[in-house]
């Protein structure tokens, strides 16, 4: 939504020594209005052209150590970086593979982009914060009336996609496709959760997760099911993670707690500690003959 809100954790960050003199922090801007995969794919793309622009011969080593960190939906669009699709997201659609419909040239690049994709291997840790990985009750029938009227965005992937397949409705299956907003693609019931919980990742890639639950006994939590008050806690909550812990906060405020900063802070510590292990074992390897 805006820069700012990471403020109190960057200054944080910044104010460890081995951080600061280690790590630089790029921040993401992206229109949280629309669906989290269009973002997802809109992020792959820049990071793509961020290489080309700033290592083109790829030469920089700290651009294939990096760490991305995501609040909410942002978790989502920062995993989806690091999976890899086959054609499962596809299938979702449409029973006939993408390369047999006959698909104007750009939709069809835009397509593939959004749901045919590969881990990204510079990437090598991702950090989620309050994610829904199951989707949020949040969005239910109320809130998705009201973010088609409040919300609007450029002609999308989405909007051209809803035209060309209102037009041939015997090529899709699939609610997916007439998804235009954020609070849509997060709703429960969606089918993409459960296909994104088993897409494969890169065995190098890390995982660490950090959720939100209100403490019982603050206003918020007498009131709301176990949980950050948009995400549950079963929501939120992963299995195969490097670490997972549970701060005392609602989702609006929990990227800024001093335990999710300290969290934050342990992760990088140690990314950047197993990124020297990993030079040092390096260098004690015998030259080859």
């Amino acid at each position: 939504s805006s820069l700012i809100t990471w403020m109190e954790m960057f200054n944080d960050l910044r104010a460890d020594g081995e951080i600061r003199d280690n790590y630089q922090f790029w921040f993401y801007l992206y229109p949280t209005g629309q669906p989290f995969w269009t973002s997802a794919s809109q992020l792959r793309q820049e990071l793509a052209n961020a290489r080309q622009v700033l290592d083109p011969d790829r030469r920089a080593l700290a651009l294939d150590q990096m760490v991305l960190v995501g609040h909410s939906m942002g978790g989502l669009v920062s995993k989806m970086q690091t999976l890899q699709s086959d054609d499962s997201l596809w299938k979702l659609i449409s029973d006939r593979p993408l390369e047999e419909l006959e698909v104007p040239r750009k939709l069809r690049a835009q397509l593939e982009d959004t749901w045919y994709f590969e881990p990204n291997p510079s990437i090598r840790r991702v950090v989620t914060i309050a994610s829904p990985h199951r989707g949020s009750e949040f969005s239910n029938g109320t809130t998705q009336w009201l973010a088609k009227k409040l919300i609007r965005l450029p002609e999308s992937l989405s909007e051209r996609t809803i035209r060309f397949f209102a037009q041939n409705q015997d090529l899709a299956r699939s609610r997916l496709l007439k998804i235009s907003t954020s609070v849509e693609s997060l709703a429960t019931d969606s089918p993409v959760f459960p296909v994104m919980l088993e897409l494969r990742s890169l065995p190098s890639t890390r995982y660490h997760n950090i959720v939100g639950v209100v403490p019982d006994d603050k206003g918020l939590g007498r009131v709301v099911a176990r949980g950050d008050g948009v995400v549950k806690y079963e929501s939120a909550s992963l299995k195969d993670v490097v670490s997972e812990i549970v701060v005392p906060e609602d989702h609006v405020k929990i990227h800024r707690h001093p335990r999710t900063i300290l969290e934050v802070q342990r992760i990088l510590l140690q990314h950047l500690g197993e990124l020297r292990e990993e030079y040092q074992a390096s260098r004690d390897l015998p030259s080859p003959r």
